[in-house]
């Protein structure tokens, strides 16, 4: 069998020669059976090869043979992904130009509650100590305990009912967080500033209260009066977060501790004597000393040595000084709100008529001048034009100092 092929392949491709002649040359190639298999081989390949590229060109799937409604739907495709990529960019630069607007109108919001509180704050007359110890200061002096009111039921501050607003930007970033920190700090701002209002209020008005004064009727003696034209914020937020009423609420209970502060400020709770002394009479119904009948006595007597101190029992005006009949020499401040103050059977007076004085301001020397038996001060306390016992003040000057 071998034998035949090569047979076949021999007598078929036997070994040839090419002569080339040139130039008087001759040259000559051999071409050998095994080359001429080769080149046939490889002349063969490639026909196949070729033949069966066009076979699949004609009979096979390529993308020539695309029908027109394939590629149309390819079309229809391509042209939707890019209208909607289009479609999200157009909505994401809608998205960040709606963030940045709400960015600048909260910050403009921000500014706006921190300037309102600045100056809510910087109006405010209470105050933290840097030992936490709250104060109320009015004159110069200083609450050392508190009195209690007699009003049972507490006032409410409105801080439970009112919701945090939330100044997310929407974005999910941490400017979210920091934006509702701030809000967060301000409200905590707000109720801080609510409690030590409301604090001031309630301890002004025990302390009026046990005065035994109406603190209203104390209250309607104020000179406070507010106005002006209506300038309403047209950015500051009004709905949920309720800052504006909240910060008004506020702001009236300031008032309303501004003008406690004063009228505490006018209760003459000091002692009229700045020495020793000692009682010799009281308030109300006594024994005239001198005919010994039955009378109606509108201060307080203490006794001690001539020329011991007479002092202000608070800050106010002197109206009048000088000799006044049975009073003898004799001094009468009018501290506002109503309140006057009367020192009478004095030896010296060192204030006129016209001057400020302040509380603890020495005003005379202790005497016996008038209708006096001995020296003495005849104090007394008035309010609206009535007679008050000076000793219920007296005790109320026990919760300050």
């Amino acid at each position: 069998m071998i034998g035949d092929v090569r047979s076949y392949v021999l007598r078929h491709f036997p070994e040839r020669q090419i002569y080339l002649r040139s130039g008087g040359e001759v040259k000559y190639y051999v071409l050998s059976t095994r080359l001429q298999l080769g080149v046939v081989s490889g002349l063969t390949v490639m026909a196949l090869w070729c033949l069966f590229t066009m076979i699949n060109l004609v009979v096979g799937q390529n993308p020539l043979r695309t029908s027109s409604q394939q590629m149309n739907l390819d079309k229809a495709n391509f042209e939707r992904l890019l209208a909607d990529s289009k479609a999200k960019e157009e909505n994401t630069r809608l998205m960040l130009a709606e963030q940045r607007t709400n960015f600048e109108s909260l910050a403009r919001q921000i500014e706006e509650k921190h300037q309102t509180l600045a100056q809510m704050m910087g109006n405010t007359s209470v105050s933290m100590p840097a030992n936490g110890t709250s104060t109320i200061k009015y004159a110069e002096d200083r609450v050392l305990m508190s009195p209690t009111a007699r009003d049972t039921t507490p006032r409410q501050s409105r801080r439970k009912i009112v919701k945090t607003a939330s100044l997310s930007t929407g974005l999910g970033l941490d400017l979210d967080n920091s934006l509702n920190t701030l809000g967060e700090t301000q409200d905590a701002f707000l109720i801080s500033a609510e409690q030590e209002t409301l604090d001031g209020i309630e301890r002004n008005r025990a302390l009026i209260q046990s005065a035994d004064m109406d603190v209203e009727t104390v209250l309607s003696e104020s000179s406070f009066g507010k106005g002006g034209p209506y300038i309403p914020l047209e950015n500051l937020v009004t709905d949920a977060s309720g800052f504006v009423s909240r910060v008004s609420a506020i702001q009236a209970r300031s008032a309303e501790a501004e003008a406690l502060n004063a009228a505490v400020g006018a209760l003459p709770v000091g002692h009229p004597v700045g020495g020793e002394t000692y009682r010799t009479s009281t308030f109300g119904l006594r024994q005239d000393p001198f005919t010994k009948r039955p009378t109606m006595h509108h201060g307080l007597d203490f006794g001690g040595q001539r020329n011991t101190p007479i002092v202000a029992t608070a800050a106010g005006t002197v109206i009048r000084a000088g000799r006044n009949g049975a009073y003898g020499k004799f001094i009468e401040i009018d501290h506002g709100y109503g309140f006057k103050t009367r020192y009478a059977h004095m030896h010296k007076t060192f204030v006129k008529r016209g001057q400020t004085v302040e509380k603890g301001t020495k005003i005379g020397g202790m005497g016996t001048t008038g209708r006096s038996t001995a020296t003495h001060l005849h104090y007394e306390v008035h309010f609206q034009g009535r007679a008050y016992d000076p000793n219920k003040f007296l005790k109320a000057g026990l919760y300050v100092q």
